[in-house]
């Protein structure tokens, strides 16, 4: 039923999601070469749509499964981290999209300004997009991540805090493997967060620290 009536307004999706390329640039019509070209794109978008908008429900699923072998402590946590992965997913995506992605389409479809004249295939356009958001909002679990590490008593704070140099380099690297603009600008869009979500990840980890809900290992 969900899946229906997403796609009623597949196409209304697909135009709002071209929005960066023609605020980029006045001319941007996307195009399709092959048959299944634009059939493709149409129903992938409401694919990923559909599962999107069905997100709270499998979560839901997942939790209602594990939930009979936790402990009464472990359900209080659970369900909070669940929520919080899922906002910081959605948050992730939205960050992309709206922050990250419109100067890099900006810099990829004015790089060859009088001298080539971009035909973007709409498949394409929607495959790079759609692999920017998803690896985006994965990366903002960071903090998240980090935290359930300090839970198992794999990581400590003192330990992350003496990583920070390795953590400003690998934000800029991860930054350089999910963007899909070579500009610093955009790489800068993305890997300055990742600073932050790493300094919030060693927060949560001083904060299960503080409630001793982990044994931590002993510091070098």
């Amino acid at each position: 039923m969900v899946q229906q009536i997403i796609s009623i307004f597949t196409k209304d999706i697909i135009d709002f999601l071209t929005v960066p390329g023609r605020n980029a640039d006045p001319d941007f019509e996307p195009i399709f070469t092959e048959v299944l070209g634009f059939v493709g794109a149409y129903f992938k978008v409401g694919l990923l749509v559909g599962i999107a908008a069905a997100m709270p429900m499998l979560i839901y699923q997942i939790f209602a499964f594990v939930n009979p072998g936790l402990t009464h402590s472990e359900r209080k946590w659970i369900l909070p981290i669940v929520l919080l992965a899922s906002l910081s997913f959605a948050g992730g995506g939205a960050f992309a999209f709206f922050i990250a992605w419109p100067p890099a389409l900006d810099f990829l479809l004015n790089f060859g300004d009088g001298v080539a004249e971009p035909q973007i295939r709409i498949n394409n356009y929607i495959d790079v997009l759609t692999r920017f958001v998803f690896w985006t909002g994965v990366v903002f679990e960071t903090p998240l991540v980090l935290m359930g590490l300090g839970f198992l008593g794999l990581i400590t704070a003192g330990r992350l805090i003496k990583l920070w140099r390795w953590a400003i380099i690998g934000s800029f690297v991860i930054a350089a493997f999910i963007t899909p603009s070579i500009d610093p600008v955009t790489h800068a869009a993305v890997a300055i967060p990742l600073m932050v979500l790493y300094a919030l990840g060693i927060g949560l980890v001083k904060l299960v620290e503080t409630r001793a809900l982990g044994k931590m290992p002993n510091e070098d």
